[in-house]
């Protein structure tokens, strides 16, 4: 057993003196108090990865198989906050933004095809569509936004 800020990443892999890291690996916040833990096998995080606040109530859950897999953040309220998949330390596939109370607030999409490339959408309180974001390499490159009705209200 480690603290994770003792392991080395390199290119997504986690090394201790030299090795592939295999065991747990916790993190604990700046006054020393533990708030999370990390099953690492071969350098890649396997297992049940949880994260705490400093009251120790869970703020992440996410289960791992050699490096990938759900990530899932927690209100305060234990409603989810958002999940998506994960490889790593890399967002892929479409991630979902909830309210405090459960109801869908956002949406990514990540492609590893296009690299650098991201959608976002965020909607109404009652589920429609509020605005379409398109960007590049980390530019915003279209923009779409919409009444609550669903008409176009502005384009650029």
């Amino acid at each position: 057993m480690v603290l994770v800020k003792e392991l080395v990443m390199q290119d997504g892999v986690y090394y201790y003196r030299g090795e592939k890291y295999t065991g747990i690996g916790f993190v604990k916040n700046e006054k020393g108090r533990f708030v999370g833990e990390e099953p690492i096998k071969k350098g890649k995080i396997h297992g049940k990865r949880v994260s705490y606040t400093a009251s120790g109530k869970v703020i992440t859950r996410e289960k791992f198989k050699q490096g990938k897999g759900i990530y899932r953040t927690y209100h305060t309220n234990d409603r989810i906050k958002s999940f998506g998949m994960i490889d790593g330390e890399i967002k892929e596939g479409v991630w979902k933004y909830f309210d405090r109370r459960g109801i869908l607030k956002a949406e990514e999409f990540w492609s590893l095809e296009v690299p650098n490339q991201i959608e976002w959408e965020k909607f109404y309180r009652g589920g429609k569509i509020e605005s379409e974001l398109y960007y590049k390499m980390g530019i915003l490159n279209k923009e779409v936004y919409y009444d609550e009705n669903g008409k176009v209200l502005k384009t650029d």
